[in-house]
C-alpha cells in the first residue's frame, strides 16, 4: 500500500486513478467502481463542512471503528414511489462488487408511510440512499480519500470523467480549524403543546384500561427558529461535542433541508451472517455528582416500570431473531449504558442467521422495535397515527450502511430536521401504565439535552 500523502498529492493520484478505470473499463457491463488512495490524517467532519458546493453525508458508528464524510452523488436511489425492502435491497447489491468493499450505500427509510402529506419530508421520499461521489474515510490513523463512480460506454466514460476532474478542483483543502457560529434561538414551539401532551397521555392511559395497548411511545417536534440560517454540519459538529457513545449521521441531499443526529441505539449490525442487536429503553439522568449518579443507575436497574418497559422490547426482538437465525444469545440481566446526559437499560442480542441476504427481513421484522413504536406494533402504530399531530419523517427510522457482505443501521433517535432558519428536533418517551404526563415530559428535556447544548454552544 501506498503511503499517505497530503490532500493536494492524493486529489492527483485519485484523478490519475480515475481515467486508468475508466480508460480500462468502456466494454465493461455497466457497474459502480471505486478508487482511493491514502491521505495523512484530516478531521472528517470538519473537512465536510468547507465543502458547501456539493450534497454532504456523514456516517460515524458507535464505536469509533469507522467514519465518512462524503459529497457529492455517485449513484442515488430514491423512488417517486414505493419499493418493498427485497426490491430496494436487490438493486443496492446488484451495484456492489466483492473487489470494493469500501463501496457502501449510505441512507434510510421513513418511520411510516402514513403520513406522507407533509412536504418537509420531500426530499427524503419512502427511503432514499446515496453513494457519495467523494469520500475522506476510515479510522484513527488510516484514512483514505475516496471516488465512486458509474462505469459504462466510452462516451459515457468520457463524460463521468469530465465530471469528475471539475468536482475534484473544486474540493476544498484544508479545514477550517473553527467553525462559524451557530445562529442564535429566537424561538421555541413544542408540537404537541404541554396541554395537548397530557391528553395524549390520558388517551394512552385509556387505551391501556381497555387492553388496547401494552406500551406506545410518543414523540415530541420541538422546533428552534433562528435568527439566521442553520448549517447542519455546524450543528453536527456541536452536537458530537455534547454527545458520547453514538451513533452520528448528516444527510444533506438539497440545499434547504437537512436530517442529522446522534443516535445511542443500533437497529442490527450484520457481518456475512452474524448479526447483533439490542434493546434500548428506560432512561434515569445522569447525576451530578458520582452518588447521585449511582442513586439514578439503581432507581432504573430496579425500577418496576422500567424493566416492565425494557422486557417489552427484548421480548419483540428475540422473537424476531430466533425466526431468523440458528441460535440467538441474549444477555441474562439489562446493562446500563451511560451517556453524558441521561443512561437506559441495555440488553444486546446476537446471533448466526439462517442466511447472510436477510437485510430486508432484518428490517422489516426488526423496525419498529417497540423502543420507537409500542406494542401491540400494530395497534401502536394505528395509535400514533391517530394521535401524534405530526409526522415523523425519518425520525425513529433506520438509517445506515449497506456493503457488498455486511450492513448497519442506527435507530435515527435524538434526531432533528434542518431547513433554512429552523430546526425540528424529535425525542420520544415510552408510555405505559403508571407513566405520568410531567415525568415523561421531563424525560424528552433530558433526553434533548444534547441538542439544547448545541444550539447555546458559542465555541468556534
Amino acid at each position: 500500500m501506498s503511503t499517505p500523502s497530503d490532500p493536494i498529492s492524493a486529489t492527483q493520484r485519485l484523478s490519475a486513478l480515475v481515467s486508468e478505470v475508466l480508460a480500462e473499463s468502456s466494454r465493461e457491463k455497466p457497474s459502480l467502481r471505486r478508487v482511493e488512495t491514502p491521505i495523512d490524517t484530516l478531521p472528517a467532519l470538519e473537512w465536510l463542512g468547507e465543502q458547501r458546493d456539493f450534497t454532504q453525508y456523514y456516517w460515524s458508528d458507535r464505536e469509533g471503528l469507522f467514519t465518512m464524510a462524503g459529497v457529492g452523488e455517485a449513484e442515488v436511489v430514491c423512488p417517486n414511489g414505493h419499493l418493498d425492502p427485497p426490491d430496494l435491497f436487490a438493486r443496492l447489491r446488484s451495484r456492489l462488487r466483492s473487489e470494493h468493499h469500501g463501496l457502501r450505500w449510505y441512507g434510510g427509510f421513513r418511520f411510516s408511510n402514513a403520513k406522507r402529506e407533509n412536504s418537509r419530508w420531500r426530499s427524503f421520499a419512502a427511503y432514499r440512499f446515496v453513494v457519495p461521489r467523494f469520500e475522506v474515510s476510515g479510522a484513527g490513523r488510516k484514512q483514505f480519500l475516496a471516488c465512486n463512480f458509474p462505469v459504462g460506454t466510452g462516451e459515457k466514460n468520457r463524460s463521468t470523467l469530465d465530471a469528475i476532474l471539475a468536482d475534484l478542483a473544486r474540493l476544498v483543502f484544508p479545514p477550517n480549524a473553527s467553525s462559524p457560529r451557530a445562529p442564535r434561538v429566537i424561538s421555541r414551539h413544542d408540537l404537541p403543546a404541554r396541554p395537548a401532551w397530557v391528553e395524549m397521555v390520558r388517551a394512552a392511559t385509556e387505551a391501556f384500561g381497555r387492553g388496547a395497548l401494552e406500551k406506545v411511545v410518543m414523540a415530541r417536534e420541538t422546533t428552534f427558529k433562528g435568527n439566521d440560517v442553520f448549517d447542519p454540519v455546524v450543528l453536527l459538529r456541536r452536537l458530537v461535542r455534547h454527545t458520547a457513545r453514538s451513533f452520528e449521521f448528516c444527510f444533506h441531499p438539497v440545499a434547504d433541508r437537512a436530517f442529522i443526529g446522534a443516535s445511542p441505539e443500533r437497529l442490527y449490525r450484520r457481518v456475512n451472517r452474524f448479526v447483533e442487536t439490542e434493546a434500548v429503553a428506560g432512561t434515569r439522568p445522569r447525576g451530578r455528582s458520582d452518588e447521585e449518579d449511582m442513586a439514578f443507575a439503581n432507581s432504573l436497574v430496579c425500577g418496576e416500570k422500567d424493566r416492565r418497559e425494557h422486557q417489552f422490547v427484548v421480548k419483540a426482538l428475540r422473537e424476531h431473531m430466533e425466526s431468523l437465525c440458528n441460535y440467538v444469545v441474549t444477555a441474562a440481566q439489562p446493562q446500563l449504558m451511560q451517556l453524558r446526559t441521561c443512561q437506559h437499560l441495555h440488553t444486546p442480542l446476537e446471533g448466526i442467521l439462517h442466511q447472510a441476504d436477510v437485510d430486508a427481513e432484518l428490517i422489516t421484522r426488526l423496525h419498529p422495535t417497540p423502543a420507537v413504536g409500542g406494542t401491540p406494533r400494530e395497534a401502536a402504530l394505528a395509535w400514533l397515527d391517530d394521535h401524534e399531530p405530526f409526522d415523523r419523517g425519518i425520525y425513529a427510522a433506520p438509517v445506515g450502511w449497506v456493503g457488498y457482505d455486511a450492513a448497519e443501521f442506527c435507530v435515527a433517535i435524538r434526531s432533528g430536521l434542518v431547513r433554512d432558519d429552523t430546526l425540528a428536533v424529535y425525542t420520544g418517551a415510552g408510555i405505559v401504565p403508571g407513566s405520568t404526563p410531567d415525568e415523561e415530559w421531563a424525560e424528552i428535556e433530558m433526553k434533548m439535552g444534547n441538542f439544547l447544548s448545541a444550539l447555546h454552544d458559542d465555541r468556534h
